[in-house]
C-alpha cells in the first residue's frame, strides 16, 4: 500500500513538473533574451539556448519516466507509458535536432547566420530541419492526445467531468494550434513575423495547465492557502 502512494506521489510530482515547466517556459526564454524571437526554438540560438535545451530535455525526461494508466487491452494499442515515450523522445530530437538558424527575427542572431557562425548543433540544414518541425509536431500532437483521450480516463465523478472539460478544451487547442502552423508552413503565409511563437505558447499553456491540473496543483493551492489562514490566525 505504501508503495503504492509512493508511485502515485511521484506521477502527481511528474504531472506539476512538467505543467510548471510549460507554463515558464516562455517567460524564462523571452525575459532571459530580453526579446521575442520568430519562434520557440529559435532561442536555441540565443543566450538562453541554456533554458531552452534545459527544458525541453526535462520535458522528454519527464515524459519517459512516466507512467500512468494502464492499457485497455480491449480497446486500446498503446499504453499511456508508450504515447509518453513517443512524446519524450520526440522533445529529445527537438533539442538534438535545433532548428535552423535563419528567420528568426533577430539581427543578431541573423549576422551570426550569415558568418555561418552556429552554436551548438546549429545550422542551416532543410534535412534537420525538418526533422526539428517533425518531432516538435510529433510531441506536441502527443500532448494533446494526452489531455484528450488519456486524462479523461477514469470514474466520471462531477468533479472529473469538470476536469474533463478542461482536458478536452487543452488538447483541442493544442491540435488547433498544430493545424494553424501547418497552414502557415504549408502555404508558406504569416500575418505576423511571430505567429510561430504565439501559436507555439498557446500549445505549451494549453498542456501546462491539462498536466497541472492532472497532477492535482489545484489542491496543492487551496492546501497552502489553508495552512497560511493558519498561521495568520495562530
Amino acid at each position: 500500500m505504501e508503495n503504492k502512494k509512493a508511485i502515485l506521489y511521484s506521477y502527481y510530482t511528474i504531472r506539476k513538473a512538467i505543467g510548471i515547466l510549460g507554463i515558464l517556459l516562455p517567460f524564462i526564454l523571452v525575459i532571459s533574451y530580453g526579446d521575442f524571437l520568430a519562434s520557440i526554438s529559435h532561442y536555441y540560438y540565443s543566450k538562453s539556448a541554456v533554458f531552452f535545451i534545459s527544458i525541453i530535455t526535462a520535458f522528454g525526461l519527464f515524459l519517459i519516466s512516466y507512467k500512468g494508466y494502464e492499457r485497455d487491452k480491449k480497446s486500446e494499442k498503446l499504453s499511456d507509458n508508450q504515447i509518453t515515450h513517443i512524446g519524450g523522445f520526440a522533445a529529445l530530437l527537438v533539442v538534438l535536432f535545433p532548428t535552423s538558424c535563419e528567420g528568426s527575427n533577430s539581427i543578431e542572431i541573423c549576422d551570426a547566420c550569415l558568418l555561418h557562425n552556429y552554436p551548438l548543433y546549429g545550422h542551416d540544414s532543410s534535412i534537420i530541419n525538418f526533422i526539428h518541425l517533425l518531432s516538435a509536431g510529433i510531441f506536441l500532437f502527443i500532448m494533446g492526445w494526452m489531455s484528450v483521450f488519456r486524462f479523461t480516463k477514469g470514474e466520471k465523478t462531477p468533479e472529473k467531468k469538470r476536469k474533463n472539460i478542461v482536458y478536452k478544451a487543452s488538447g483541442y487547442m493544442i491540435w488547433i494550434s498544430i493545424g494553424f502552423l501547418l497552414v502557415e508552413f504549408i502555404i508558406d503565409f504569416h500575418i505576423t513575423g511571430y505567429d510561430v511563437l504565439i501559436l507555439e505558447v498557446i500549445s505549451v499553456f494549453s498542456f501546462a495547465i491539462s498536466w497541472l491540473i492532472k497532477g492535482e496543483a489545484i489542491k496543492d493551492l487551496i492546501g497552502l492557502k489553508k495552512l497560511v489562514i493558519r498561521g495568520n490566525k495562530g
